[in-house]
């Protein structure tokens, strides 16, 4: 089939195959910056702090170790998948052996499950430390004058983890859920949006970082927002296909088996 909507009229094989050397790629760079900002770099570090204070750091450094483990585990999970993604794409185009039998357009629905799960996951902590923070403030806790600035800056991080995160995440779960094209249409707009919006800021904020590390800090969100929203895009392109697939189905069978109205 050939994917068209929000992309370049390309074949699912050659999609699923870019999606998963795109999805290698940045969980590979994933596993490297964990394991060397979590990991490494806290024992270097180590190194230049004195005998005495290094005692008083271990809980931080344990919850830096823990973040560090998470995010390694979850990083090696993407790369088991993109290499899934990739086996199966590929044994599709050769017909060659398949690593795990699942046809791709079933991996193609489960990673943009899991897109809208991790996004889910990440509005719900947004959410709710914004409305932890929206509490502390209201009590006067860590302000020593005026409240009214703190507050209405964390109203602002709840309205947006809600609009920008909870929001589109529920719609894309939801659209995968009951087959809905329409929802994942709002979806991919949505993100684009947004996506629009973060380029502008990045630009922008250029101006007052580190220009290498602004850079490549926008190299890596532009592959991953290729990968996510390429993702979406593609089980969206299957959403139509099927649908297009079973109206003309059901058109090849009311005229083979007409209905015919019978007036008493």
């Amino acid at each position: 089939m050939k994917i068209s909507r929000f992309c370049w009229n390309m074949e699912l094989s050659s999609a699923a195959l870019g999606l998963g050397i795109c999805g290698a790629v940045i969980s590979i760079i994933s596993i490297g910056i964990f394991t060397y900002f979590f990991f490494i770099w806290p024992q270097i570090l180590l190194l230049f702090i004195p005998g005495y204070v290094a005692p008083t750091l271990q809980y931080m450094y344990a919850i830096v170790y823990v973040i560090g483990t998470i995010g390694l585990l979850l990083s090696l999970g993407w790369l088991l998948f993109s290499i899934i993604l990739l086996n199966n794409a590929k044994e599709d185009e050769t017909g060659g052996k398949r690593i795990i039998k699942i046809s791709v357009k079933r991996i193609i629905k489960i990673g943009s499950f899991i897109i809208g799960t991790i996004q889910t996951i990440l509005g719900c902590v947004s959410t709710l430390a914004s409305i932890g923070c929206i509490i502390l403030f209201s009590l006067g806790v860590g302000i020593g004058g005026d409240s009214a600035i703190p507050l209405v800056l964390c109203s602002l991080w709840l309205i947006i983890s809600i609009i920008f995160l909870i929001f589109p995440a529920s719609m894309l779960i939801h659209g995968i859920r009951t087959k809905s094209s329409g929802k994942l249409r709002a979806w991919i707009i949505e993100q684009s949006f947004q996506w629009g919006l973060y380029i502008v800021c990045s630009l922008v904020s250029l101006k007052f970082s580190d220009l290498i590390t602004g850079l490549a800090s926008l190299a890596l969100n532009c592959l991953f927002y290729q990968y996510s929203n390429g993702m979406v895009i593609v089980h969206y392109n299957i959403l139509l296909e099927d649908d297009t697939a079973m109206k003309m189905e059901m058109n090849r069978m009311n005229r083979n088996f007409p209905v015919t109205n019978y007036i008493a």
